[in-house]
């Protein structure tokens, strides 16, 4: 196909519509169309001057001067009927109360009204002005459209028989009925086709169940004679053509998909010439969808299409339009898709469809005078891409804030309703990724050409809370229909919430770290969402072994000023060492804080109890002292010169802090005493505590208590408890002084019965 472009070419588009009601002897008036902007052509070349018409017109008929399209709202289902002029690209409403238009194959269009015997004619080379029209009597029933005719079957009150006609206005003004002779009186027509001038088809059935079939008579206009037939089928026509030279048609057969499936829709494309010539079959194979293969002749040229291609839910390799020598040879694409495609009074094709190079528009196929491919020539233009593009991005937040939203809503529009795709989230520091999967349905669902991802906040595919800091996404879209590439788009975004107690991965969920017998260390995510081996936990992972080296290992908080809880270990010769916390759920090599510390039987950390923003470590002496160690938030010295708080510690077998449970700015302490009762240790902020709290007995079953924070997000910290014998439970705070614990809930983070672990605290 050649290109064809002229310097002073003007690119014309319809910028107002007239509308007027279709009344009788009154003509149909156009705006001139005003310049726009038109995409430069590849498939072929655009015509001097092209009207503009709504991304979802589809084209109905065709004449000389112009071409008649269709609109129909999706929401209120109210259909526009346009003419666009080939001249200067103006268009026409055709605006009559409760009024359908159509045609086929002329520049005359006829309007109907729902259960009116009458059609009015109205011819839109001359502006749209009443040419009159034909009235039928009861029983008698219009089956198509030729021209400036009327399709019609009676059928015999007394016989059933069914006679055709063609109907038109006479001279006079009454309707002249013609009879179309050799078409049996059982016909049930079921296609009237005019693709070439003075000689329409007309495609009928007969019989029914085993003994359906199809029929094609080629029927002469004017007179009604049928000139010649094709052989009946019993495949289901799909479309039919006629050209001077040659037949085309489309059956459809089905592929078994099972012993009691109805198989897969298959095509087969006919070529004969015509006279009565040998036919030549084509197996397109599978097509899918309904009845909407449509062919066509164009020269010594077939061409066939699968329409709809654009709005479709699925692939075919049939959506491009595509022409094939009628002497065999290899096919070429004309344009990338059809929505609908009529002709025109000279046997063209006009198509509403689109080109990825040339956009979406109505495109007009010739038969190329020096026997080569048609040449396809752009006529109308919607100034839509039929490559599937982004048109604008509607949300994408810079940063997410995980302590005041669930998650975050991420929203585009389209070019096109139907796409399929993913949204990809990656974490910089740890390369986890979160990928969810975009499926967008139907324009009538999907008005606006929406494609929406709603982030839960989480990490689904690593099954964990999603981690503070950068993260990067990109976006994949691919049209449902296969027309098209695919498109991709990036972006940046900033995960943000305040510090979590006892948060070693940074994702803002408290973390249990246990070792068990052999010496291992475990970090069980408590934000549980799966099970790994038994512990029902969003990440059940080991961080090492050879921690028997030790006997005593504590989370004291953030003791080194970054955003994640740290450490500290003593060995069995009392040396004190401290693990920083590298924000991914491990920690940095050790570092000494100091000898002596085998002088204590109990130690916590991570409460700030003097409200100084920095977590601070008690230890209990072997004479029943308690010191407090308060933080620096230097982790080369991490703690300053220990201070007595006060003697009688001795009778308690653990010490727990907890962070805030009593309501007020400070951290507290939690100690159980050798009878199984539980005792609150409200701090004053001093680094001293308020008088003692009995929260209540039977606390000696548990092993290990710890004050893992928030675990449930209501803002009060808790505590978890756990036993071998027993398993684990939360005990959620209540922010009361007076009762800081509601009812333990039993959770299945470490089961009863299951491999014994020492939790650290």
């Amino acid at each position: 196909m050649t290109r064809s472009r002229t310097s002073s070419r003007r690119h014309l588009a319809a910028a107002v519509t007239a509308v007027l009601a279709l009344t009788a002897g009154t003509a149909l008036v156009a705006t001139p169309a005003l310049a726009a902007p038109a995409p430069g052509p590849a498939v072929g070349q655009t015509a001097e001057a092209i009207g503009t018409l709504p991304q979802g017109a589809r084209v109905t008929s065709a004449g000389t001067t112009g071409f008649l399209s269709a609109v129909t709202d999706p929401v209120t289902f109210a259909t526009d009927f346009l003419w666009t002029k080939y001249a200067d690209g103006s268009t026409t409403v055709l605006n009559r109360p409760n009024t359908s238009f159509s045609g086929q194959g002329s520049d005359i269009v006829w309007g109907h009204q729902p259960g009116s015997l009458s059609f009015s004619m109205y011819d839109m080379a001359q502006s749209g002005t009443s040419a009159g029209g034909v009235s039928m009597n009861n029983g008698t029933y219009v089956n198509g459209i030729i021209g400036s005719a009327l399709v019609t079957t009676t059928e015999d009150r007394n016989t059933g028989a069914v006679s055709v006609a063609i109907l038109r206005k006479g001279s006079s003004g009454a309707p002249v009925s013609t009879p179309v002779t050799g078409i049996p009186g059982n016909a049930k027509l079921t296609k009237v086709v005019l693709t070439t001038p003075g000689t329409a088809v007309i495609a009928y059935e007969t019989g029914k169940d085993s003994t359906l079939r199809y029929h094609l008579a080629a029927v002469d206009t004017v007179t009604g004679e049928v000139l010649e037939t094709r052989p009946e089928s019993s495949l289901e026509l799909a479309d039919v053509s006629l050209s001077p030279t040659h037949w085309s048609w489309i059956e459809y057969y089905y592929i078994p998909d099972g012993p009691l499936g109805l198989g897969k829709r298959a095509a087969l494309l006919h070529t004969a010439p015509r006279g009565g010539g040998a036919a030549t079959t084509t197996d397109l194979g599978l097509v899918g969808g309904g009845k909407t293969m449509h062919t066509g002749l164009l020269g010594d040229w077939v061409t066939y299409t699968r329409t709809g291609g654009f709005q479709s839910t699925g692939t075919s390799p049939y959506y491009p339009l595509t022409a094939r020598p009628l002497g065999g040879g290899t096919p070429v694409k004309l344009l990338d898709h059809v929505v609908s495609a009529v002709s025109d009074t000279d046997g063209s094709l006009i198509v509403r469809g689109g080109s990825l190079t040339e956009g979406e528009g109505v495109y007009k196929v010739t038969a190329n005078e020096t026997g080569g491919a048609p040449t396809v020539t752009k006529v109308a233009t919607t100034n839509t891409p039929t490559a599937l593009g982004i048109v604008s991005q509607d949300s994408a937040p810079a940063v997410v804030d995980l302590d005041k939203n669930q998650g975050a809503r991420f929203s585009w529009t389209l070019t096109q309703p139907n796409v399929d795709g993913t949204f990809t989230l990656r974490h910089t520091r740890t390369g986890k990724t979160e990928q969810i999967f975009i499926s967008t349905t139907d324009g009538t669902a999907n008005p606006d050409n929406k494609a929406t991802v709603d982030w839960s906040g989480r990490l689904v595919y690593s099954s964990v809370d999603a981690f503070n800091g950068d993260y990067t996404w990109e976006l994949r879209l691919k049209p449902r229909s296969g027309i098209g590439p695919e498109v991709k788009k990036t972006g940046a975004l900033k995960v943000v919430r305040k510090v979590a107690a006892h948060d070693f991965s940074d994702n803002g969920t408290p973390d249990i770290l246990a070792r068990d017998s052999a010496g291992r260390v475990w970090r069980d995510d408590l934000n549980n969402s799966g099970s790994v081996d038994g512990v029902p936990t969003s990440e059940h992972k080991l961080l090492g072994s050879g921690w028997n080296v030790y006997d005593q290992i504590e989370a004291v908080g953030n003791v080194a000023g970054a955003s994640v809880s740290d450490l500290v270990a003593r060995d069995k010769d009392g040396v004190l060492w401290l693990y920083l916390g590298k924000g991914d759920g491990t920690f940095a090599p050790r570092t000494k804080i100091g000898p002596g510390w085998k002088a204590y039987n109990k130690i916590t950390g991570g409460s700030d109890v003097d409200n100084d923003g920095k977590a601070d470590l008690f230890a209990t002496d072997t004479s029943g002292v308690l010191w407090l160690y308060k933080g620096t938030g230097n982790w080369q010295t991490p703690y300053s010169a220990r201070t007595r708080v006060g003697g009688g510690w001795g009778v308690m077998n653990q010490i727990t802090a907890t962070g805030n449970l009593g309501g007020t700015v400070h951290g507290d302490l939690v100690a159980r005493d050798t009878t199984g009762v539980l005792w609150l240790y409200p701090s004053t902020g001093t680094g001293a505590f308020g008088a003692r709290v009995r929260i209540g007995g039977g606390w000696g079953g548990y092993t290990q208590l710890v004050g893992t924070g928030d675990f449930d997000r209501d803002g009060k910290p808790d505590l978890f408890a756990y036993s071998p014998a027993g398993g684990s439970f939360l005990h959620r705070g209540t922010g009361s002084l007076s009762a800081p614990f509601a009812p333990r809930t039993g959770i299945g983070v470490y089961l009863a019965g299951s491999t014994p672990y020492n939790l650290v605290g």
